[in-house]
């Protein structure tokens, strides 16, 4: 189904670097949840009226706020795929952040009423009315929110959107809360025992969970969180295939929305290669890897000294010492000051995040004790910086 929709409605549809396809399946996945929702809204509200149930009503309600998360979804799409403008340079992607924490806070507020009313429901129960016509409708809704899931799920990945993917957890949450709803109904048929209040309260407890954990993730995202490994090592590696290229290091990446970041990275250059002929190379390195990965790449170019036994020798000493060390530490930056008296032997290690206080004092006294049994006259000039990378 989802694929005949997709035929039918989206053209270029592999295309994902096109800003236009990437609206039109966000556009889509918003109007199947729209006109869906409205439908379960109509069921589940006249269903619980009939039936007596105060749970299958909230239910009902709990697919109206999904449809208006769904015309959220519409407009931030909408908004998102605005061109770049005077004031917003880099575009209006982090929109669909702002609407996966509007979906956010509508899924808390869902789940703080079911759980209200449970406390209501378990105080004060009330006389369900079997219908197994009825009950059949509900079962039919279930089916319609795991749709609604998948469709969610899939074009969320699809498309990179933390609002579909929000979405999704929101229809799961669905349903859950209407099988309970199924579940309660027949239990308190076949026992006498009414356990409407009891389910709400359990599934009311899991929907704040997930509200709290989507909402979580989208603030970290809007607060500056560091870009994963696996994207920082692709885009290093699409770096280093360039011929002239030594080492990348210093890697840091701003998002702005699911599809456009800007990265800035040091790239390593002989000091024997003339500056216009690195200069040239780092312009193309930008350009071309910046169009192929979709980023605003910017590169700062840092000179190396080349075939300087010395510095080599000394190279192999540093990561001999913080080989011995944990967690991902790496040195760049090496160079010589040649004095009289003293040599300064400066460069830079990055540690990450969290790194032990007391381990740097070891990892300074170390690399001191092992660069000084070469030559006493080495004084060791580190800066420690901490790693941009998740």
């Amino acid at each position: 189904m989802l694929n005949f929709l997709i035929n039918i409605f989206i053209k270029d549809k592999d295309n994902m670097m096109d800003k236009k396809v990437r609206e039109n399946y966000g556009m889509l996945a918003a109007m199947v949840g729209i006109v869906s929702n409205l439908f379960l809204v109509g069921v589940k509200v006249a269903i619980g009226i009939l039936i007596n149930s105060l749970g299958v009503v909230a239910d009902g309600l709990n697919n109206l706020s999904d449809m208006v998360s769904s015309i959220v979804s519409l407009i931030s799409f909408k908004i998102s795929n605005k061109p770049p403008d005077k004031g917003h340079p880099f575009g209006h992607g982090r929109i669909e952040y702002i609407s996966a924490l509007i979906v956010s806070f509508l899924i808390l507020l869902v789940g703080y009423e079911i759980l209200k009313q449970s406390v209501g429901n378990i105080m004060n129960p009330q006389t369900l009315d079997f219908n197994p016509l009825l009950i059949g409708f509900l079962i039919l809704s279930v089916f319609i929110k795991v749709w609604q899931m998948l469709v969610n799920k899939r074009i969320g990945k699809r498309i990179n959107s933390d609002t579909l993917i929000a979405t999704s957890t929101d229809s799961r949450n669905d349903v859950l809360v209407t099988s309970g709803m199924i579940i309660a109904i027949i239990f308190s048929f076949m026992f006498n025992i009414n356990v409407d209040g009891y389910i709400s309260l359990i599934i009311g407890l899991f929907i704040l969970y997930s509200g709290f954990n989507i909402g979580k993730d989208v603030v970290s995202v809007l607060l500056g969180q560091s870009i994963k490994k696996e994207d920082a090592d692709r885009i290093k590696a699409a770096v280093l295939k360039y011929d002239g290229i030594l080492g990348v290091h210093d890697l840091i990446s701003h998002t702005y929305g699911p599809t456009y970041s800007m990265v800035s990275l040091h790239a390593e250059v002989s000091e024997n290669v003339s500056i216009e002929i690195s200069h040239e190379l780092i312009d193309k390195i930008e350009r071309e890897v910046g169009q192929e990965l979709g980023l605003f790449l910017v590169i700062h170019m840092d000179p190396v000294t080349m075939n300087d036994k010395r510095l080599d020798k000394l190279k192999l000493v540093v990561n001999d010492v913080l080989s011995n060390f944990e967690g991902e530490l790496s040195a760049h930056d090496f160079r010589l000051v040649d004095g009289i008296d003293q040599i300064n032997f400066i460069f830079d290690l990055e540690l990450p995040f969290g790194f032990d206080e007391g381990e740097k004092i070891n990892i300074e006294n170390k690399l001191t004790e092992e660069v000084k049994k070469r030559d006493s006259r080495y004084n060791l000039v580190i800066n420690m910086e901490y790693s941009f990378i998740g």
